[in-house]
């Protein structure tokens, strides 16, 4: 890991902790059994679509059974369960706090405004994009083994997939209290509607920050100028869709109709982000990263180039033709 960036990174969710216990109190508070039952949930939510990501070519490599010239192992250069741990912590613990910083005065200068239409649209998608985004940066840099755009696709899932869990959670706790005949039967109707109405919209809107993020970071032979227009296009696109998304309509069909609209935008462009990164990433070759700065040429020994099935000239052609040239290894500049 970049040890500045990765102090940073810890540090920051290490004083976000107290999120954590400020979201299991309020449920604790309400009803310690739909808290149970909240929090079951919430791990199964985050071990299955972890999974799922982690079964695709997208999933970086950090893998630490290749040694030096001196016969040890690498070290400190992360592991898969340091940076998993890290985009969900963050995501949890670091963008909630952060985003509440400002949420509150935000939703008071809607109100001031007279524009309650979108108090929840500045409180939310401001915020909250910008903070999951931050995390996102931070994680892209802190570890050497990412150094590939679909790597920033799934560190912004991630990252997203934590602050969503945390916000479930919360919504868990509202539910079981505004319920008026069971708390139980509050958390499965408010997990159930945040399952099925909107999946995975805060997973989605940071995956599409990463990879913006993750452009600009790790395309080669680009200028400042596109990677800044790039970086900030993809986190555009995620503040728009969820400043849509919280839109207060008095109408119930009209907020059908936003929730529709929105959803046909979204789901595709994700859909095809991971298509088109999962073509890329089966083709890509040239993957290495090197575990520290290198310093001697026997440091080349160190870098880390994964084996992987070549295709056939008639596969990788199309493929090729499609994928815009990626940057190779970091080899320790960063």
């Amino acid at each position: 890991m970049n040890r500045l960036f990765s102090v940073t990174l810890w540090v920051v969710i290490a004083l976000s902790t107290p999120m954590l216990f400020l979201t299991l109190a309020a449920g604790v508070f309400i009803d310690p059994m739909a808290t149970v039952l909240g929090v079951v949930f919430a791990v199964v939510y985050l071990t299955v679509v972890v999974w799922v990501f982690s079964r695709t070519p997208l999933w970086p490599d950090f893998r630490t059974h290749r040694r030096g010239p001196d016969g040890k192992r690498r070290r400190g250069h992360g592991s898969t369960a340091q940076w998993v741990a890290a985009c969900l912590l963050w995501g949890g613990l670091a963008a909630v706090g952060i985003a509440l910083l400002t949420s509150t005065a935000l939703l008071d200068l809607m109100v001031k405004l007279n524009l309650d239409f979108f108090m929840l649209s500045m409180a939310g998608g401001y915020p909250e994009e910008i903070a999951k985004a931050l995390g996102a940066a931070l994680i892209l840099i802190a570890f050497r083994q990412l150094n590939r755009p679909w790597h920033g696709l799934i560190t912004g899932a991630l990252v997203g997939l934590g602050f969503e869990v945390n916000e479930n959670l919360l919504y868990g706790s509202t539910g079981a209290l505004l319920d008026a005949n069971s708390d139980i039967d509050g958390v499965l109707i408010m997990w159930g509607y945040r399952t099925l109405a909107g999946p995975l919209i805060h997973t989605i809107l940071t995956a599409f920050a990463g990879y913006g993020i993750a452009l600009a970071l790790f395309r080669a032979h680009r200028t400042l100028a596109w990677r800044c227009g790039v970086a900030a296009g993809w986190i555009g696109i995620a503040f728009i869709l969820h400043f849509a998304w919280n839109m207060l309509w008095e109408s119930t069909l009209a907020s059908i109709i936003n929730i529709v609209v929105i959803s046909l935008i979204m789901y595709p462009l994700f859909g095809y982000l991971i298509w088109r990164s999962w073509r890329e990433a089966r083709a890509d070759e040239s993957y290495a990263y090197a575990p520290g700065a290198l310093t001697t040429t026997a440091d080349l020994a160190l870098i880390d180039a994964p084996t992987t099935p070549s295709l056939t000239a008639q596969q990788a052609e199309p493929v090729a033709a499609g994928m815009e040239e990626t940057a190779i290894g970091d080899g320790g500049s960063r």
